[in-house]
């Protein structure tokens, strides 16, 4: 075989292979998500047998995907989660460990695709000029040669760009300091919006579908995936609903929206208990007039009282059916339970019930300042003078344990006011005012009873 035939196969056969890989090979990931799926298939599930991240749904399988997806996001590289998650978990999470699988293949064949045509192009071209230096040529012959050269550049230019678009193909992971396609959050601002607006016309379907879309370019969203899982949990299917809402808050604890719904979703499931804690963070972090309405129109706080009423009642009637009650120490009730329970015999009409329920938690917690407050308290609301004396003097034992009690404060205003002590009413609110932490459902005690307003006028 000539020298000028071997050249000719050897440039058809590395071209072939340049092309033929760029078509075989799927390129990055797409998307954010697919990229999130695609690396969380390259590390071992911590505490499973042989199922990698990927696969396995257990909690320390989903708060790596929830973190990948942050790191995604934030435009982190393949080797700095890689080493985040080695650093966390051990090299054995790691089934393709650094330097190994087609990666760094698939930046090296385009060069060596483009070098390879390049040396038999200049083989060719030298090989055609050494007659032209011994003999002279016909200008047919020159023309051909020409026409050979011209031939042979477009086919450099042609690998050259294959090679290109392969390498950036390949270039789908955005550095933290730049990116190739450009700020993806904008893109995912719109698909919020359009789901918003698509669930402004009652197509649910539809502001799913755009929701999901952003999530494809953004898993770690914390709008999108709470809106994802409010809208499934409204399709009627709570367990779904809650993968999503507890991604949302391991995304960001302090949105509002998430710890709402998710409050709303427990409800629905009958955990009144974890509906109770998502709505007393919710109230911590100052949540917006719009989530305040959303949790007024579904009567959020009025069903979890219910659903608490319900819990302990069921607790405190089986003591009651007891012929000798144990001491309060001895049972699995705290405090808080307590009080909740005689807030719950009160509401149901058995006030001297409550009272007596929570003598017997003093019995064995005889200095405690917020069993000492909810009894006043139950005697402030009864209505009787006496009673109301009898409450304020619980209220100033309770004080007198802990002088920044805040139940303590609020309660004895209210019955300073009721006794027509304007001033050491004002004189509570105003400290109550001053602590540092103010429980919300307090605060909402003094403004819907109109305190302030009925001191001040």
């Amino acid at each position: 075989m000539s020298w000028r035939t071997a050249s000719w196969v050897a440039a058809v056969v590395v071209a072939a292979a340049a092309f033929v890989y760029g078509a075989l090979d799927e390129g990055p990931p797409k998307t954010n998500a697919d990229r999130v799926r695609a690396l969380a298939e390259d590390f071992a599930c911590p505490v499973c047998a042989g199922q990698s991240v990927a696969e396995s749904d257990v909690p320390v399988a989903r708060e790596i995907r929830r973190q990948m997806a942050v790191w995604v996001d934030e435009g982190r590289s393949d080797a700095f989660i890689r080493d985040r998650l080695v650093a966390a978990y051990d090299v054995d999470i790691d089934y393709n460990p650094s330097g190994s699988g087609i990666t760094g293949l698939v930046w090296v064949l385009p060069v060596l695709a483009g070098g390879g045509i390049a040396a038999v192009v200049v083989g060719m071209l030298r090989s055609d000029r050494r007659p032209a230096r011994d003999t002279p040529q016909p200008p047919t012959a020159v023309r051909r040669r020409r026409r050979n050269a011209a031939v042979w550049t477009v086919a450099v230019v042609v690998v050259a760009g294959a090679a290109g678009l392969l390498v950036a193909r390949s270039s789908g992971s955005r550095g933290s300091d730049g990116s190739i396609t450009g700020e993806i959050r904008a893109t995912t601002r719109e698909l919020i919006f359009e789901a918003q607006s698509r669930l402004g016309e009652g197509d649910i379907e539809g502001a799913i579908a755009a929701y999901d879309e952003a999530l494809e370019l953004q898993p770690s969203s914390a709008e999108a995936l709470t809106y994802r899982g409010w809208l499934t949990s409204r399709r009627g299917d709570p367990d779904t609903a809650v993968v999503y809402l507890d991604d949302a808050i391991a995304v960001d604890p302090a949105y509002p929206d998430a710890r709402l719904f998710r409050a709303i979703v427990a409800l629905d499931q009958g955990d009144g208990s974890g509906a109770a804690s998502e709505l007393a963070v919710f109230d911590s972090l100052d949540p917006p007039p719009y989530a305040e309405d959303l949790l007024a129109q579904a009567r959020v706080r009025e069903r979890v009282t219910e659903a608490r009423h319900a819990a302990v009642l069921q607790v405190v009637d089986g003591l009651a059916a007891i012929g000798e009650r144990p001491a309060f120490g001895e049972t699995a009730l705290g405090v808080d339970d307590a009080l909740v329970a005689a807030e719950a015999l009160a509401a149901r009409g058995d006030l001297l019930d409550a009272v007596q329920f929570l003598d017997w938690v003093l019995e064995s917690r005889p200095d405690d300042p917020d069993v000492l407050a909810g009894r006043g308290w139950l005697l402030v609301r009864s209505g009787d003078p006496e009673l109301l004396a009898l409450g304020v003097e619980h209220l100033d034992a309770a004080l007198d344990a802990d002088p920044a009690s805040p139940a303590g404060l609020v309660y004895r205003a209210f019955a300073r006011w009721q006794q027509g002590d304007d001033s050491g009413a004002g004189a509570d609110l105003a400290a109550f005012d001053a602590l540092q932490y103010r429980p919300p459902d307090l605060v909402r005690l003094v403004e819907d009873q109109g305190l302030r307003g009925a001191i001040s006028g």
